[in-house]
């Protein structure tokens, strides 16, 4: 088999018999030297774009994405296929780095995934500057543009590689992009005549839907018509999760909330339980996003409203994969506006809270002036906001704000802080192990890899003790629970959900200060986004698939037929006889009170028109509500 072919590499690696569109023009661009930029929709395998032509080609391809989560998911498969691939993320100490990078230049790898901020270390060049790279990739480009969806002043800095490597292509994917960002993205990472790659946005297969309910539950329920269809819903907090899979599942539906504070082993066998079609509908926060590859999708709900129309697109991209019939659907009420407003604009975190926020996260992990610099800490987020007297919205953005600003990397992910003391003497610790082979084996351990353990209570990382003696964190945790109860250590465990690894050294309000233009820019952009995504909700005057094309910069020719306006608005029947249908609710209402749900369920009538006829009768005082919210003669 000549593995040099692109189509032969996808077809011995990925099992693929062919290329998805616009995938073999993009290899075939990179294969020719050529600059590349690639601006393909959820779904549209932008990493193998990359991938194949640097197997093709046989050499290292440098891959720079800010999402460690992709890096890992990505070293991960590749290594699985046999592929050789490493990643260089936080919290790696100076000598492993150095000898990574080594590795990397003499162990014959494929691929090196680097955050942009790593590219900012010296090291790190000068080993990237001994390498030999085919190819040079940048994943969520989009990053690099000011008036991007996710502005990081770090990407700016990436055409260094350019200067390192003049010779070698550059290929620049990204899921969406205005025609403004894309020309940033070219300009900034200097690409030379690139080939542009951009599929259409349309989806034909798609129907997008914005509908306003007064009962948002009861709504839900009604789309959810299939017990069997794969179901996405998504909302913004980690509560909202875990009420509405309960509800659905209260409902005989079969559904599981996924969010980052779970652990690892958690959000992997809800993923699979997902992947799989036990489950039928995952109930998640916008941390179930990367690396689903479910192409039966069939809904994809958003409960809330997202915070931007490119958010917006990804997310609802992920419905109808296959080509068949899918729906995109937003559902909510005029709370809902006001609350997005609320959630998204008042919490915006202001230069002030920033170094606030800054300052008080150093000074928690006890960082010193002019050190930190690549440290990886854990925390427990509730707990840190209730210590400091914080307000949880700001915060949280407050701390997506420095991740994008590269001051730290901060992700969502379960871990135990643990704190261990050695209690016993030398002498009971002998006794007590020569019995018990596995509490030999891990607290030996520790006593070996911590040289104060026996002094005073010490952090610890479970996972180097975990990789050392090749178990599982779960038989470290039992063994140190059982040694904690039989009175040889004193053992402090905590359940933490927030990882964050300082990027920079600690210089408190200087750090912030250099940014201020950048954070005033991202805020006045920020309430744009979410004007034009309100806009898109609220609007009752055109194509759903016209208004998102348009945005993006791509003119369809005609409307989409498929979407709320060109199915209901189009061919809208003509208003009711408001006296016929107010005759039909006091009808109803004759026998019984009766919710509004009820009502509209009785009648034939358009649940909109039915609703405001309601509001007119009451205000009119033909009809009245009572305590139970239903209304009554």
């Amino acid at each position: 088999m000549n593995l040099k072919d692109p189509l032969a590499i996808l077809q011995h690696y990925w099992g693929h018999q062919a290329f998805k569109p616009k995938q073999e023009q993009i290899i075939s661009a990179v294969l020719t030297g050529q600059d590349v930029l690639a601006i393909l929709p959820t779904g549209g395998g932008k990493s193998v774009c990359y991938q194949i032509p640097a197997l093709a080609k046989q050499g290292l391809c440098i891959v720079v994405t800010p999402l460690v989560a992709l890096m890992k998911d990505q070293v991960a498969a590749l290594n699985a296929k046999g592929i050789k691939a490493m990643a260089i993320t936080g919290g790696i100490p100076f000598n492993e780095l150095d000898t990574l990078l080594d590795n990397c230049i003499y162990g014959n790898y494929s691929f090196l995934y680097l955050s942009p901020e790593r590219l900012q270390q010296e090291l790190v060049q000068s080993r990237i500057k001994q390498m030999r790279p085919v190819l040079i990739a940048i994943d969520e480009a989009h990053c690099i543009s000011q008036w991007g969806n996710d502005f990081r002043p770090a990407y700016t800095k990436i055409s260094l590689l350019r200067e390192l490597h003049p010779e070698v292509p550059f290929i620049a994917v990204t899921a969406t992009a205005t025609t403004k960002v894309s020309e940033d993205i070219a300009s900034s990472l200097k690409l030379t005549a690139p080939f542009l790659a951009k599929m259409s946005l349309l989806r034909p297969e798609l129907c997008y839907q914005c509908i306003q309910v007064p009962d948002k539950r009861y709504a839900l329920l009604k789309a959810l018509d299939s017990k069997a269809e794969s179901v996405i819903i998504y909302v913004r907090n980690r509560k909202l999760t875990h009420q509405l899979a309960a509800f659905l599942n209260e409902n005989d539906l079969s559904a599981q909330e996924y969010h980052g504070g779970l652990t690892n082993d958690q959000r992997a066998s809800r993923m699979a339980s997902w992947q799989n079609g036990h489950t039928s509908i995952m109930v998640a926060t916008n941390a179930f996003g990367m690396g689903i590859d479910k192409a039966d999708v069939r809904k994809v709900i958003h409960y809330q409203i997202p915070d931007s129309l490119e958010s917006y697109y990804q997310e609802a991209g992920r419905a109808g994969r296959d080509g068949m019939a899918a729906k995109a659907i937003v559902l909510y009420n005029k709370e809902d506006l006001q609350v997005a407003k609320s959630q998204f604009l008042d919490s915006l975190p202001s230069k002030k809270f920033l170094k606030i926020l800054y300052r008080q996260l150093s000074n928690y992990f006890q960082i010193s002036y002019g050190e930190g610099s690549f440290t990886e800490h854990h925390l427990n987020f509730a707990d840190f906001c209730q210590h400091y007297q914080l307000p949880f919205g700001v915060t949280y953005n407050g701390l997506q704000q420095l991740d994008r600003l590269g001051v730290l990397r901060f992700s969502s992910v379960y871990h135990k802080q643990t704190k261990i003391k050695f209690e016993a003497s030398s002498n009971q610790l002998l006794d007590y192990f020569e019995s018990r082979p596995n509490a030999s084996m891990v607290g030996k351990m520790f006593l070996r890899l911590y040289g104060g353990i026996t002094d005073h209570k010490t952090s610890v990382r479970l996972s180097l003790i975990a990789k050392q003696l090749n178990r599982p964190e779960s038989f470290i945790v039992q063994q140190l629970n059982q040694l904690h109860t039989d009175g040889m250590i004193d053992l402090e465990m905590h359940d933490n959900d927030t990882s964050l690894t300082f990027l920079i050294p600690r210089e408190d309000d200087k750090v912030i200060n250099r940014f201020g233009g950048i954070i005033d820019a991202y805020q006045k952009n920020k309430k744009e986004q979410l004007k034009t995504m309100l806009a898109y909700v609220e609007n009752k005057t055109a194509c759903k698939q016209r208004l998102i094309t348009t945005y993006f910069g791509e003119d369809l020719e005609a409307d989409c037929g498929r979407c709320d306006y060109c199915t209901t608005h189009k061919n809208r029947p003509k208003k009711p006889n408001q006296e016929a249908l107010c005759l039909a609710i006091k009808e109803a209402l004759e026998k019984q009170a009766l919710t509004g749900r009820q009502i509209c369920e009785m009648l034939t009538f358009d649940t909109a028109d039915v609703y405001a006829a309601l509001d007119l009768m009451i205000h009119a005082k033909h009809i009245k509500l009572n305590d139970k919210n239903q209304y009554h003669l």
